[in-house]
């Protein structure tokens, strides 16, 4: 569906919603969390969405300052929310958010970090983390066997773009810190989920989410978490 037209409507009774019904989070609370013109319940992820997106604004803002870099940070912060919530409802990455952003992402080396050729090489090596995975999974059966997975076509074709993307912005060296990140976040996850009999062995779950937990891990702390394991296996 476009994000131009038609424009933000109510799902139930398809009226038009009004620019003062629009307002993050405020728009909410004053509806009461309903439709103004049928009453249907506004779920309140919408709300809580738009709070986090603001929270991770000002922390960019905090983080970088007045400078271009903070509207770089907005523009990727963006992108890994949207993308995020879209695989964790329809597990797909959508080719017509991860192609353009990772344009944005080339562009926006331009204001470094990383630079233009930092962008290049850390959206390379983000498809190519992904393409070596996907190869992995699917001619080795002894590495889908570790996850407990038999499915040869656990990960998408749209995590090589959105990988690619995640680069772009952060860079070669943030990159490896946000693929650890993702990864760890996967597994701590996945094993409280099935602990808490949420999850079980096996159980396919979007991996979107978790690239974006570790882009923005990558976005705010990813050089000085490089550095401090450099100084750490350098001793």
């Amino acid at each position: 569906m476009s994000i131009v037209t038609p424009p933000s409507h109510c799902p139930r009774c398809r009226k038009p919603i009004r620019f003062y019904d629009n307002v993050p989070v405020l728009s909410w609370l004053v509806l009461r969390g309903r439709c103004r013109d049928c009453g249907k319940s506004i779920p309140v992820r919408y709300p809580l969405v738009e709070a986090l997106t603001g929270l991770l604004f000002f922390a960019a803002y905090l983080r970088f300052g007045a400078d271009l870099m903070t509207v770089k940070a907005a523009v990727f912060i963006s992108l890994l929310l949207v993308t995020a919530f879209i695989d964790i409802d329809h597990k797909v990455l959508p080719y017509q958010i991860t192609i353009p952003g990772l344009g944005f992402g080339l562009v926006g080396g331009l204001v470094p970090p990383p630079g233009f050729v930092g962008a290049l090489a850390g959206a390379a090596a983000g498809a190519g983390f992904v393409v070596a995975a996907w190869l992995l999974w699917r001619f080795v059966p002894l590495f889908r066997n570790l996850f407990g997975v038999e499915t040869k076509d656990a990960m998408g074709g749209g995590d090589v773009p959105y990988a690619a993307m995640i680069g772009a912005f952060v860079g070669l060296k943030s990159l490896a810190v946000a693929l650890f990140a993702a990864a760890f976040f996967g597994v701590v996850i996945g094993y409280t989920m099935r602990a808490l009999g949420r999850g079980r062995r096996g159980q396919e779950v979007p991996f979107g989410p978790f690239l974006a937990l570790g882009g923005l891990v990558g976005l705010f702390f990813g050089p000085q978490l490089f550095a401090l394991y450099l100084s750490f296996v350098l001793g």
